[in-house]
């Protein structure tokens, strides 16, 4: 599936629309493309983020999306609905974006991605999404400032504050991680 992003659709349906990220407890071998140094503290963010549980739904006989739910362009024939209550974050530490080989793997072109870090008190409501999704067999979708992108599946939940949202593309973690960072985090 091409890695974009599309226009969020009707409020109804915020959160649902997307392309690929990946979201992932724990990496290693990061390589930061941004200023040195240690993760901020979570502070006021400069657009909150909406997290959603999303399941598959198949297309309906005619092609389009049941009622509830809405196809992405990159991903012909899938529909995607909402499950569970969304949650939104006003904070975070966003870190600065960094370059991935993943472990085990042959040398290739390197993912880019940054590490959110949430405040204690929104553990449980990331904690609650994502095992919402991951009890579904479901995806996360990561909504910021009328923008969608749709996260790989959940095969558990994320139980630490801090998560890492990953891209193919230098570009697009880079457009993502500055519709969040406050000025001067970026």
């Amino acid at each position: 599936m091409p890695f974009r992003s599309w226009p969020r659709p009707a409020p109804v349906l915020a959160g649902v629309l997307a392309a690929g990220l990946m979201l992932t407890a724990a990496c290693s071998h990061m390589t930061p493309l941004g200023p040195a140094g240690e993760v901020p503290q979570p502070s006021q963010l400069k657009s909150p983020f909406v997290l959603e549980a999303m399941g598959i739904q198949a297309p309906t006989a005619a092609g389009g999306c049941p009622a509830g739910s809405v196809a992405l362009s990159g991903g012909p024939g899938q529909c995607y609905r909402e499950l569970g209550t969304p949650a939104t974050f006003s904070s975070a530490a966003i870190s600065p974006v960094s370059a991935i080989s993943p472990p085990g793997t042959a040398a290739g072109p390197p993912t880019y991605g940054f590490t959110i870090t949430l405040p204690a008190a929104d553990v449980p409501a990331l904690t609650e999404v994502t095992t919402t999704a991951a009890d579904a067999n479901g995806y996360l979708g990561i909504a910021v400032a009328g923008r969608t992108w749709l996260l790989p599946q959940v095969t558990q939940p994320l139980p630490g504050p801090r998560f890492h949202v990953f891209m193919p593309g230098k570009d697009q973690v880079l457009q993502l991680q500055r519709l969040l960072a406050p000025p001067g985090r970026q």
